[in-house]
């Protein structure tokens, strides 16, 4: 079998309905030659054998029946991976078909780019659009402030196997391990990110109690490395963590969390939207 160029790696856990839809996404990608390594963190939902049930002989699926988390899972599959490259999707989004074919030939184009990410629709968790986030082209937009984070949207991201190797994940990092690695990683690397929409990204109508632990996770961590990092810097994220936390409570509180997004998210064009609708009954 043909020596895969991209490895795109998927942990899942009891990803539901929409893990169909990811799948098929990769499945149907204009560019062919990757693999598409699934491993499972001890899924309940059935996800488990509908992966093995695939006839597709570039996905390779396992499972050792445990829950070990996100960021250990995805070590694992840059462990395995055999792709110079090596792309992430999250079970319950979706790639537009171009997404691995342009990210492949950016890298290959911009030999200096370690990362390469790409604007994100936005939608609900039934798939109907909210709005689109795009996000820095360059890397000084990218990191230009740290304390509120990075625009480089980590279920997006396509970057070379040996930067990978070389910044893998923390496990302690709960709910914020693609943060913590770009924290340590940015000062040394170069990122990027495609100008168009190329990934659906699910928002979920809930899922307080998680952003909440990604939230207080971050400001820990930056509290801990505070004097490496700057006591400034630390002030501001908390600063911003607590902002966001309180107006996040009150809006599920409301149940206006996704009023909230159509708010903040840039409005899709008419183009845009009936590409997703397009691309949504395509993979349904």
């Amino acid at each position: 079998m043909e020596t895969p160029l991209v490895s795109v790696i998927l942990p899942f856990l009891n990803p539901g309905p929409a893990f169909t839809a990811a799948l098929r996404s990769i499945e149907r990608q204009t560019y062919t030659n990757w693999e598409l390594l699934l491993c499972d963190d001890g899924s309940t939902d059935g996800s488990l054998e509908l992966a093995r049930s695939i006839d597709d002989p570039r996905l390779v699926v396992w499972s050792d029946g445990k829950t070990k988390g996100l960021a250990g899972r995805l070590n694992e599959c840059i462990g395995r991976a055999r792709g110079t490259l090596i792309a992430r999707m999250d079970a319950d989004d979706i790639s537009y078909p171009d997404r691995l074919r342009l990210q492949v030939e950016y890298l290959r184009s911009h030999s200096a780019v370690d990362v390469v990410g790409c604007g994100m629709l936005i939608c609900e968790e039934d798939g109907s659009p909210i709005g689109k986030r795009l996000a820095p082209p360059e890397h000084a937009g990218v990191v230009a402030n740290p304390a509120l984070g990075f625009g480089l949207a980590h279920p997006t991201w396509m970057a070379r196997a040996e930067w990978y190797r070389q910044h893998l994940y923390d496990p302690t990092a709960l709910r914020f391990e693609d943060i913590e690695l770009l924290y340590r990683a940015y000062e040394r690397s170069q990122f990027a990110n495609l100008p168009g929409v190329l990934y659906g990204y699910r928002e979920m109508r809930g899922g307080f109690s998680k952003r909440l632990k990604t939230r207080l996770g971050r400001i820990r961590y930056l509290r801990a490395r505070h004097q490496e990092l700057g006591t400034g810097l630390f002030l501001r994220a908390a600063t911003a963590e607590g902002f966001k936390t309180v107006m996040d409570a009150g809006l599920v509180t409301i149940s206006a969390r996704y009023q909230w997004l159509r708010i903040r998210e840039e409005q899709l064009t008419t183009v845009e939207a009936e590409e997703w609708q397009s691309l949504v009954a395509v993979l349904a």
